[in-house]
């Protein structure tokens, strides 16, 4: 009898020693890593830690175009068809690991040194295949070119943000996708801190006081940005008014007349080099428009067309330089 209780109690305490053993390793388990993480220490992903330790892939990414892209190893040779992606990726610190590039990726200036696998609308495949790339970032207009990629087992990384978020989801997509998510939280920090100055300045604004505001894409015919466009967040950061943000469309056709009638105060255009003068001539001969206001007080401006265009991290330039248009005194 005595024996037996003896083992009984004995019993107890091995299993409680296992029970408090348990709890205080699974304790050090979440502890740790979440402590690295809050201070910023690591830049691994959950999927990254499992591709080193052999147990997956390197990265699995549902892109833009809602394909499931799976990324076997970490990305060291990288080919971009897209010179907003370019942007991304040199942004990012990935230029050592970029093989090849547009001929239109020409920011920043190191894109330039870079081959050329075509056009942005016609990127050689067969060019891109040569350079034996272990992840393609691609665009929405490059359809035919992914599938044939697809086809090759090469991953190909579809980005087409349509909104200011949509913008930070590419480039973190991209950091995810090649282990780069140290340097995309440094870059988002100081993005979103140069949108929140600009932000911290604007908001005392009243509504009714805000410049309207009128971006003419093309002229012949006649196209604007509606309220899908990012050039239109971009006005609406910057603290000014779209005239045609009440369009659910990204580049809606418009007329002269409705122009007129509108009556913005500040005309932007994109800036094509050496067109500028020329833009502004056009716009003071257009009949009728001698009453617009942005004409009448020599509120015309030649905007950073490719900042303003491209969906990527210089995005937050194009706030800037616009609110700097729009209230010279406060900025």
């Amino acid at each position: 009898m005595f024996m037996c209780r003896r083992n009984y109690l004995l019993l107890q305490i091995l299993v409680l020693a296992f029970v408090l053993a348990l709890a205080f390793s699974a304790g050090c388990a979440v502890e740790g890593p979440a402590e690295e993480r809050e201070a910023g220490d690591t830049e691994e992903t959950a999927e990254e830690e499992a591709a080193e330790a052999g147990d997956g892939p390197f990265a699995s990414l549902v892109d833009h175009k809602g394909r499931e892209v799976v990324i076997p190893e970490k990305p060291e040779r990288i080919v971009s068809i897209s010179p907003s992606n370019t942007e991304v990726a040199f942004a990012l610190d990935l230029g050592e690991r970029i093989v090849a590039v547009t001929d239109y990726c020409n920011y920043p200036a190191e894109a330039e040194n870079k081959p050329s696998i075509g056009g942005f609308s016609t990127p050689n495949v067969e060019e891109i295949v040569d350079r034996e790339p272990d992840l393609v970032l691609a665009g929405s207009i490059h359809e035919e070119e992914v599938s044939k990629l697809e086809e090759l087992g090469i991953p190909a990384l579809v980005l087409s943000p349509e909104t200011m978020e949509e913008i930070f989801e590419s480039l973190r997509m991209v950091a995810l996708a090649t282990g780069s998510t140290a340097a995309y939280e440094s870059l988002s920090r100081e993005m979103r801190g140069r949108l929140a100055a600009v932000q911290e300045v604007v908001k005392h604004i009243e509504k009714r006081e805000r410049v309207r505001v009128y971006y003419e894409v093309y002229s012949d015919p006649l196209m604007s940005v509606g309220s899908t466009a990012v050039i239109h967040e971009v006005i609406s950061l910057a603290g000014g008014v779209n005239i045609f943000g009440d369009i659910d469309e990204s580049y809606p056709s418009i007329s002269a007349e409705m122009v007129v009638e509108r009556e913005p105060q500040v005309i932007l255009f994109p800036d094509y080099h050496g067109t500028a003068e020329f833009m502004v001539e056009q716009l003071q001969e257009r009949s009728g428009w001698e009453s617009i206001p942005a004409l009448a007080n020599d509120r015309v401006y030649a905007a950073s067309d490719d900042a303003f265009a491209r969906p990527g991290p210089r995005v937050v330039e194009a706030v800037e330089e616009a609110a700097r248009i729009f209230y010279p005194a406060l900025f």
